[in-house]
């Protein structure tokens, strides 16, 4: 005994361990799940306390165990736990929690008062509307008692609403039909709207001595126990299921263990309004809905009428309308087709939104994620509890989930005759999904011996599909006994399914899926990767790579998709845009100057002109496929596409001319895109070799030129740069191409519309003037004419040729539109916010390291050195370098073609690079000069010493 002692008290530990490798549920989330609650309850208070329960009707016969010595009805006592929630008083017994449970609507309650005869204890006597009565007895302290008593009287006074809508609720219960019709004798009452059995008959012929035998059954237990809304749960209801629901009681019996009786109640004339509102409404869910109409269980005749067609139509396009996320999914039409032989409209309605919440989350979605889950537990299972059988499958290749997979999306009802499937549908409401298990599990037992001759999947298929054919035939028609012919192929299921395998639990279904599920859902995520990525558009630019970290970062940016459970929108709004291009590109990244108001209008205009131009659908949001073809257009690497694409952002009207709002719309984006550059963050190519020429012209200064013409040039060892002086220099010749671009622009605008025939010389109205005033007026109406920019009240325009020009001519912008821009987009990287770009102490080891261009520049300007010697001697060496500085200075268009042609493509990452980071509280003269170590030197100290150098 002191081995299981020890065993119960690790079983804490053991418990915690377990729930720290599978997700947990809140307390009020299992509370909901295990009683079918609506979300919006959750527990206000709980208390300990003893039940009696006494209904008006009572049976029609005295039970001896039920009266004592003095003739007085002997009542039970359920002790257990009492909870309330804004809507319910729920009640389990604590001996096994299924002895008594009472799911009790706190609008069936008429009356509250405190015991009398309970003088000892703190009592209630509770009245609901049928008359029975509930006798509450609270079990600890009476200032505790008394709080959860203010709390349900609060709760009473909310749901005061609630219960003036209860007496036409309940008329659609069939409980309450049977005690109105043959308890209190009412005449003229009329059954209440049930499924379309009551007029096309119900699936197998049922018995009628056997169904009025089980109705009978279910009267005597509404009598004693209450029905609808205020029924108590024990084992005996759970025995009443097992052996068959009468078929007119099956509907209210399936909504009633759904719980989604509890959402019709809650939510009144919502589903005639989701009718009503979409009427005319189409949708991709409505047409395939269309399309499966006729072929949801062609066998049962209501669904080759009109009138079982058009019941079927609308609790599908009425649910797709309130589920858009799955709109409509195969097999949903079967499940709901099952369901509207024994529900009316509405009832099937909320019973299908519970199925598919909770019975079955994830079977009847885009992904079908939860179907796919359930099949890997299966499998799960048969390895674990038929291990044989299991063995055998795996080594004849035969895929299970090929059988099994239409048993758990159809919920059997395709493969076993309707009458049946109904059966196991009544233990799947009561029980929940384990029930598909265990009857998965039971029929691979029960045909095992013929399954383990089978050697491929179609003679599997065909074992199963005759089995199913067969389940009215008797089981053993060989025995001798009679009894054991009479059982079924059909009982001897239900048998095996929940006794043999009642060991199959809900808390072992649970933690298998939280096994399975991360693998499932990687599984289904890569599918539906691969699968979009090869629908996307043709690009030209873009590489494989770079296309499926697009996607990556696009579903990373879009949070409330998820991809493996198909729901949510997948389209990006302009707020989650923003985001996704300051993971890309770095003009977009968030900064310091974010808290600038004209930086941050500069930011917000230009990425609204990007998001609006690549919105292919004009509805404000943008697909993936949008995004690829934006960036692939943005990254082109031809100087000439890139500037007609920015000049597009701003043609709006598709005319070709920009007006003067458009230009200075225009330039304000150029301002916003080079503040990187602009304030020194980056630096570009005409950066990076004026940083290369003057290391070259230093070396050049600093050493021998005998020595550097005589062996083979290398670079020192250490350098200091300057880095204050190429910031100021790289933000003025950015400031100044921006002067010099608003300048040309309105320099070579044209106006917008000019006059055919102008008569320069009417001089007409300057009779009696000097001829010299005469000269003077026609110069200056001539001036303005022909230069109609220079006129205010006529608007003038550049078209794509001028704005060319004008690019071309600045070699700022020109290398901007050539190679900056497309380099400051990092589509291989964008999911990381530092990108790879390297500060500026990075880009100096790469140049120290690879110094093979500094080098031969030095080589040049050597050459060039001692060429001008030979020609002048009289000429300084120092002189001759300051003059071919100068002079490639004079010639900068040259030279960027030149470096750009040489050079571009071997060094392209070391295009962009960031300064080097300045802690804001370095010393100002330590932020002046870094030096810098190289990456990797063979020189010798002395060789160090002497082409050393500071700027």
């Amino acid at each position: 005994m002191s081995f299981f002692s020890s065993i119960r008290q690790k079983a804490p530990f053991l418990e915690r361990i377990a729930e720290s490798f599978t997700p947990t549920m809140s307390r009020d989330e299992k509370f909901r799940l295990q009683y079918k609650l609506p979300n919006e309850e959750h527990i206000v208070d709980d208390t300990n306390t003893d039940i009696t329960f006494t209904t008006p009707y009572g049976p029609h016969r005295k039970d001896e165990k039920r009266i004592n010595d003095n003739g007085a009805q002997v009542t039970y006592v359920f002790s257990g736990k009492l909870f309330l929630t804004p809507h319910f008083l729920v009640f389990r017994d604590a001996f096994d929690q299924n002895s008594c449970v009472l799911i009790l609507n706190i609008s069936t309650i008429k009356r509250v008062e405190r015991s009398p005869s309970q003088s000892y204890a703190f009592a209630l006597l509770v009245t609901l509307y049928s008359g029975t009565q509930l006798l509450i007895q609270f079990i600890g302290l009476r200032n505790r008692s008394e709080q959860f008593c203010e709390k349900l009287k609060e709760m009473l006074k909310h749901n005061i609403p609630n219960a003036k809508r209860l007496p036409e609720f309940v008329e659609s219960c069939y409980s309450d039909f049977l005690i109105q019709k043959n308890i209190l004798r009412k005449k003229d009452i009329i059954a209440p709207k049930a499924g379309l059995g009551q007029h096309f008959k119900y699936p197998g012929q049922p018995d009628i001595s056997k169904e009025k035998a089980k109705l009978r059954l279910w009267f005597e237990y509404y009598k004693e126990n209450g029905e609808n809304l205020a029924i108590i749960q024990n084992h005996t209801f759970q025995k009443l299921v097992r052996i068959g629901v009468p078929s007119r009681m099956r509907g209210e019996i399936w909504e009633l263990c759904s719980g989604s009786m509890y959402l019709r109640f809650a939510n009144p004339g919502e589903y005639g309004r989701l009718l009503e509102d979409n009427k005319g409404k189409t949708s991709q869910a409505i047409d395939e809905i269309e399309k499966d109409l006729k072929r949801s269980l062609p066998e049962y005749s209501a669904y080759q009428a009109p009138q079982g067609i058009q019941r079927l139509r609308n609790v599908l396009t009425a649910y797709s309308w309130k589920n858009p996320d799955v709109g409509y999914c195969q097999a949903m039409n079967i499940v709901c087709a099952g369901l509207l032989i024994y529900m009316s409209e509405e009832q099937a309605f909320w019973c299908l939104s519970n199925l598919c919440d909770i019975y079955a989350p994830g079977y009847y979605s885009k992904t079908m994620y939860g179907t796919l889950l359930d099949q890997r537990v299966f499998e799960a299972f048969v390895e674990d509890r038929m291990p044989v059988l299991n063995d055998y499958i795996v080594e004849h290749d035969i895929q299970l989930s090929v059988v099994s997979l239409p048993w758990f999306l159809s919920l059997f009802y395709t493969s076993m005759p309707l009458e049946y499937a109904v059966r196991i549908m009544d233990i799947f409401f009561m029980n929940g999904p384990k029930t598909l298990f265990q009857v998965a599990l039971a029929v691979l037992k029960v045909n095992g011996d013929d399954i383990l001759q089978a050697d491929d999947d179609g003679m599997f298929i065909a074992i199963v599909k005759h089995y199913f054919q067969t389940l009215h035939e008797s089981a053993h028609p060989d025995s001798p006994d009679s009894k054991y012919r009479q059982i079924t192929k059909f009982q001897e299921l239900l048998v095996t399914a929940f006794k043999e395998f009642s060991v199959i639990t809900e808390d072992m279904v649970i933690h298998e899926r939280n096994k399975y599920k991360k693998t499932i859902f990687e599984n289904i995520e890569t599918f539906v990767k691969k699968t979009q990525l090869r629908r996307m558009p043709k690009t030209f630019i873009l590489s494989d790579k770079e296309l499926s970290n697009i996607y990556d970062v696009f579903y990373q940016s879009v949070e409330t998709h998820k991809i493996s459970l198909g729901t949510g929108s997948s389209n990006m709004t302009f707020d989650v845009f923003v985001q996704f291009m300051g993971k890309f590109c770095d003009w977009a990244k968030p900064s310091r100057d974010d808290n600038d108001q004209v930086y941050k209008t500069q930011k917000q205009t230009f990425l609204r002109k990007l998001f609006n131009n690549w919105d292919s659908s004009k509805l404000g949001e943008l697909t993936v496929n949008d995004v690829v073809l934006g960036l692939d257009r943005m990254t082109s690497p031809d100087l000439l596409e890139a500037m007609n694409y920015f000049f597009s952002l701003y043609d709006e009207d598709n005319d070709g001319q920009l007006q003067k709002d458009d230009v200075l719309q225009m330039s304000e984006g150029l301002l916003f895109l080079t503040t990187p550059w602009k304030t020194g963050k980056f630096v570009d190519l005409l950066t990076k070799k004026a940083i290369e020429d003057d290391i070259a012209d230093e070396i050049v200064k600093e050493t021998s030129i005998g020595q550097q013409a005589s062996g083979e040039i290398e670079l020192p060892s250490g350098v200091t740069i300057d880095e204050e002086k190429y910031k100021a220099r790289q933000s003025e010749r950015y400031l100044t191409a921006a002067s010099s671009f608003l300048q040309r622009c309105f320099e070579y605008a044209e106006p917008l519309q000019l006059d055919k025939e102008v008569d320069l010389l009417d001089l007409s109205d300057d009779e009696g003037k000097s001829d010299e005033a005469k000269q003077a007026k026609k110069k200056k109406f001539a001036s303005i004419v022909a230069n109609a920019a220079l006129d205010p009240t006529r608007p003038t325009v550049i078209d794509l040729a001028t704005f060319r020009m004008v690019i071309l001519a600045d070699e700022t912008y020109e290398l901007f539109f050539s190679t900056t821009l497309r380099k400051s987009i990092h589509l291989e990287e964008g999911a990381d916010d530092s990108g790879n770009n390297q500060v500026l102490k990075s880009m100096f080891d790469g140049i120290i390291a690879d110094g093979r261009r500094v080098a031969e520049r030095v080589r040049r300007r050597v050459d060039s050195v001692a060429t001008n010697k030979s020609r002048a001697g009289s000429i300084e060496t120092s002189t001759t370098t300051e003059s071919i500085h100068t002079s490639e200075t004079n010639n900068k268009m040259v030279d960027l073609d030149d470096f750009t042609t040489d050079h571009l493509e071997e060094h392209e990452e070391l295009l962009q690079n960031s300064w080097l980071d300045v802690d804001e509280t370095t010393d100002q003269s330590a932020r002046q000069e870094r030096k810098i170590e190289p990456m990797s030197s063979s020189l010798s100290e002395k060789e160090q010493d002497l082409i050393e150098f500071e700027a």
